[in-house]
């Protein structure tokens, strides 16, 4: 029998936004097809298990990423193996920006990136807080922003979601834009935790793992999770219409 695996990269560093709950979506997704998968946790030093199909990377404050950050740039050979392999990777908030080329801080320094995703990003004292909703060509998207970061695209083909209300994390034409997806890797600022309240992002991840394994998968059984998800999907939609966010300054 066919199992995704499933690996969480840096859960005690990058994990407090709720990032768990992205993983335990994709577990639930695949459970509802009939589908079998395996999750594990990788730390700091640890090898990632052999034939992964799907990493997760979650959020953490700059002291955090400078924690993993030898560790993380020592995988970037790996990670970028992974990406050309047509393998999944998803990352939220701070993980996602380790991933692009580099971060310009406020004071003038700058991190590396592990370089395998299109972008750069430059920390600001403008922080985006309040709800977001993006429109991508394959889900429609709503959540939580709460980041102090732009980003530059080094490749616009890369732009994956355009903003319909919120203020996102890059310029695309006229409009912001959201999420940056490169093969089947997919990263944003987008919290909530994100997957759990849009379980059609979800599936465009699994669906991807799958597919990569010649696996055909049926419809979803229908779960509870699916009309919670609906629940707060349909708040976050009205809070967008009813109640503004001022942006914090820092």
């Amino acid at each position: 029998m066919t199992q995704i695996s499933i690996v969480q990269l840096y859960p005690a560093e990058l994990g407090i936004t709720g990032d768990r709950g992205n993983v335990r979506t994709l577990e639930e997704r695949l459970r509802a097809r009939g589908v079998a998968s395996t999750t594990a946790h990788v730390g700091v030093g640890e090898p990632l298990p052999e034939d992964v199909d799907i990493v997760v990377i979650g959020n953490g404050p700059l002291s955090a990423l400078r924690g993993v950050h030898a560790d993380f740039v020592a995988r970037a050979q790996q990670l970028r193996s992974f990406i050309a392999d047509e393998r999944t990777l998803f990352a939220i908030g701070g993980s996602a920006e380790l991933l692009g080329e580099r971060i310009d801080l406020t004071d003038g320094d700058s991190v590396d990136g592990v370089g395998v995703m299109p972008y750069r990003v430059s920390r600001t004292r403008d922080r985006r807080v309040g709800y977001i909703t993006v429109r991508t060509p394959d889900a429609a998207v709503v959540g939580f922003e709460d980041h102090a970061s732009e980003w530059t695209l080094t490749d616009e083909s890369a732009a994956y979601g355009t903003v319909v209300a919120g203020r996102g994390s890059y310029s695309r034409g006229d409009a912001r834009g959201e999420f940056v997806r490169h093969r089947n890797a997919v990263v944003g600022n987008v919290q909530g935790p994100v997957l759990p309240l849009n379980p059609a992002l979800a599936d465009v991840l699994v669906s991807a793992a799958a597919a990569r394994r010649g696996l055909d998968l049926p419809d979803a059984t229908p779960s509870p999770f699916d009309e919670y998800a609906k629940g707060a999907r349909d708040a976050i939609e009205r809070f967008v219409h009813d109640k503004g966010f001022k942006t914090i300054q820092l």
